[in-house]
C-alpha cells in the first residue's frame, strides 16, 4: 500500500484516506494490483461509476486509479463542509481556529490513549450489598475474578481468542475502545458494576446467564450464581465478549 494517493496536484495522506469510502479504496487497490486486462474488465462497471471514460486496460491503470481517488475526494468534500457548518452553529469553528493544536487530537488519529488495566480498575465502581452479608462476599469474589481476568489479558497482550483484549473489554462495556480524550472526562470516567442474585426467581431452572452491559449507562451486571469459580468467570466473560458483539446479551 502506498503512503500517498497522488492525483495531479492533490495528495491524500493515509489519515485522510481513512475517511474515504471503503468501497472506493478497495476498488483503487484492486485496479492497482490487477495483473491482466480481464480483471480490469470485471471491474469496469465500478470504474465507469467513478467517472472514468477512457479505455480500460493495463496501460491505463494510472489514469484509472487517479479517477477513483479523485472521485472519492470529491464525494468527501460535501461531508466535510456539512461538518464545518455544524461546528459553526455552536461557535466551535472559532474555537478550532484559535486553539488549533489543542483541538487537533479530537480530529486526527494518533492521539488516542490506549486503555490499560490500571485505568479500568480505577474506573470500577461496584454497587456492593450490605457489608458482612453472604451476598457481599460473593460480590467481592467476582470483583477479584474480574481484576485477575483483566490483568491476565494485559499480560498476554492480544489473545489468540478473536476480539479478546483489555481494549475489547472496554469496547464491549462502554462502546468505546480508548481512554476519554479530555482530562476531566478521564477523571470522571466510571464503570458501574452491579450484581444479579435473583436470576433463578426470574427465569426458573436454567444453566447459564451472561453478564449484561449497558453502554449508555456505562454499567455491567454480573449474574452471581453462574460465577462461583475463577474458571467459570473466565469462561463466561470470554464467551460474552467474543460472542455478544458490542451491545447484545447473547
Amino acid at each position: 500500500m502506498h503512503t500517498f494517493f497522488q492525483v495531479r496536484h492533490i495528495k491524500l495522506s493515509d489519515n485522510v484516506c481513512l475517511f474515504l469510502q471503503i468501497s472506493r479504496l478497495c476498488l483503487y487497490f484492486q485496479v492497482e494490483n490487477a495483473e491482466g486486462g480481464e480483471r480490469l474488465i470485471d471491474l469496469s462497471d465500478a470504474i465507469v461509476a467513478c467517472g472514468y471514460t477512457g479505455p480500460i486496460n493495463v496501460d491505463q491503470k494510472k489514469a484509472i486509479t487517479d479517477a477513483i481517488a479523485l472521485h472519492a475526494l470529491v464525494r468527501l468534500i460535501p461531508i466535510l463542509n456539512q461538518l464545518r457548518e455544524g461546528l459553526r452553529l455552536y461557535g466551535l469553528d472559532e474555537v478550532l481556529a484559535q486553539h488549533t493544536q489543542m483541538c487537533q487530537q479530537l480530529f486526527v488519529p494518533g492521539h488516542l490513549q490506549e486503555v490499560n488495566v490500571d485505568f479500568l480498575l480505577l474506573a470500577l465502581t461496584p454497587d456492593f450489598s450490605e457489608e458482612g452479608s453472604v451476598r457481599r462476599q460473593q460480590e467481592m469474589q467476582i470483583i477479584n475474578f474480574l481484576q485477575d481476568f483483566l490483568q491476565k489479558l494485559e499480560d498476554k497482550g492480544q489473545s489468540h481468542v478473536a476480539r479478546l483484549s483489555v481494549r475489547s473489554f472496554l469496547q464491549w462495556v462502554t462502546g468505546q475502545a480508548h481512554v476519554p480524550l479530555i482530562e476531566s472526562k478521564r477523571e470522571a470516567f466510571k464503570i458501574t458494576v452491579n450484581f444479579d442474585h435473583d436470576c433463578d426467581s426470574r427465569y426458573g431452572a436454567h444453566s447459564l446467564c451472561y453478564p449484561i452491559v449497558n453502554a449508555c449507562a456505562v454499567a455491567i451486571t454480573f449474574p452471581t450464581r453462574h460465577l462461583a469459580t475463577s474458571q467459570e468467570f473466565e469462561n463466561n466473560l470470554t464467551e460474552a465478549i467474543c460472542g455478544g458483539y458490542e451491545f447484545s446479551r447473547h
